[in-house]
């Protein structure tokens, strides 16, 4: 099998725009996610409206990402990509031209601002039709690769609004570039998504390099299976992953700039993950390559509030991330391998929604732990949730493998 370089240089025209365009999103998220928090607190928002945004965020998306995939499967992958760049481009240019705190609120909850970039079902399902079953892990994490160096780009540009105000820009002002560079990755996009070829036509009926054999699987239980696996992982994250950022800052005093530079590093070792994750799918297969992933992880995220200064909890967090991406294309590249191609688009959709409305409550339940409780304990609930979502895939799914691997 070639190398993931490789890969990228021989892809399909139409595969080689889903991941630049993965890239450039991410670049534009990544700049935004580190100071989204910190600027919602500056215009008076607290740690539980925050929290409720995010909540928002989750139960928005979850329910959108279930329709995109259905439409997606139904009428085509296209117009949702098409779609989801509109969002960006919405919703940054919002963010850019107004200061009211509850117009922001909703605005980030109906176009996804400040959430973590999701993978759509239309561009999962897309990627896997462009490439073959041997190829199909490789291709996506090498989009995997590449849309997290991206990222890291954009979380070391997150300093901008430091360096603005440096300049004498006024403290508020120097956030909306930051609107205004995410408002035109997805313009970017927009454009390059109108030159790909559909995939799908009205009938249901995929043109793929190559189909998945029958396995006589009953698909709909493997699903909410997976689903229910999956969502125990990301309840677990979505207890402090959208607080992190706020958590450096609340817990010593850490600037935007500061915070970027942690996670520019973080998504640096975090696109070598891919590979390493790779490399291991490849010896131990899918499913225990991605639990081992999820060990270091789990007790990170358990050290992570006992560090007794920003730098240690940074350097905790760094190298935590050499393995916290791992499962991320692997577990998308087992989905759309295990799944036929009419149920793609629909099946990652399903897996969103589950995931995100039972971790929907998550951001609310930290926003209120930070403000009246504690600001360490959602570190150790992150912990338990992740660590009980390992032991469910393993035992669930070791014996369950994509067409590649059922030898």
């Amino acid at each position: 099998m070639p190398g993931g370089l490789d890969v990228l240089r021989a892809l399909h025209r139409d595969a080689k725009i889903l991941v630049f365009t993965r890239a450039l999103r991410g670049f534009g998220a990544a700049i935004l996610n580190v100071s989204f928090p910190i600027y919602l607190s500056k215009l008076g928002a607290s740690p539980v409206g925050i929290g409720l945004t995010f909540t928002g965020i989750s139960l928005f998306s979850a329910l959108r990402s279930l329709l995109e995939g259905v439409v997606a499967d139904r009428f085509g992958r296209k117009p949702i990509l098409l779609y989801t760049a509109g969002l960006m481009i919405a919703g940054g240019s919002i963010f850019a031209l107004s200061r009211n705190v509850a117009a922001l609120m909703v605005a980030a909850v109906v176009f996804s601002v400040g959430g973590q970039l999701v993978y759509a079902p239309a561009e999962q399902a897309m990627l896997t039709e462009k490439v073959s079953s041997e190829m199909r892990t490789t291709a996506f994490s090498v989009n995997a690769f590449l849309g997290t160096i991206a990222a890291v780009f954009g979380s070391l540009a997150a300093g901008l609004p430091e360096l603005l105000q440096g300049a004498g820009v006024q403290e508020i002002a120097s956030y909306r570039p930051v609107f205004v560079i995410f408002a035109a990755a997805g313009a970017v996009s927009l454009g390059l998504f109108a030159f790909v070829e559909e995939t799908m036509d009205r009938g249901g009926r995929t043109e793929e390099i190559e189909e998945v054999d029958e396995a006589g699987r009953d698909e709909r239980a493997l699903l909410m299976r997976w689903s229910g696996v999956v969502a125990v992982d990301i309840v677990g994250g979505s207890f402090i992953t959208n607080f992190l950022s706020y958590w450096f800052y609340i817990r010593f005093g850490a600037g935007p700039g500061k915070i970027g530079a942690v996670f520019g590093a973080s998504q640096l070792l975090g696109a070598l993950s891919y590979i390493l994750g790779l490399r291991m799918a490849r010896r131990v297969g899918t499913i225990r390559a991605t639990v081992l992933s999820r060990v270091p992880v789990v007790a990170v995220n358990a050290l992570t509030p006992l560090m007794p200064s920003f730098a240690a909890a940074a350097l905790l967090r760094v190298f935590m991330s050499l393995f916290s991406s791992i499962d991320v294309p692997l577990r998308q590249s087992y989905l759309m391998g295990v799944m036929r191609s009419r149920r793609r688009a629909s099946a990652a959709g399903v897996v969103t929604v589950v995931s995100r409305a039972t971790s929907a409550g998550a951001p609310s339940v930290t926003g209120y732990l930070f403000e009246y409780v504690s600001t360490a304990l959602p570190f150790f609930v992150a912990s338990s949730f992740q660590l009980a979502s390992a032991g469910l895939m393993y035992l669930l799914f070791k014996d369950i493998k994509p067409p590649e691997e059922d030898n």
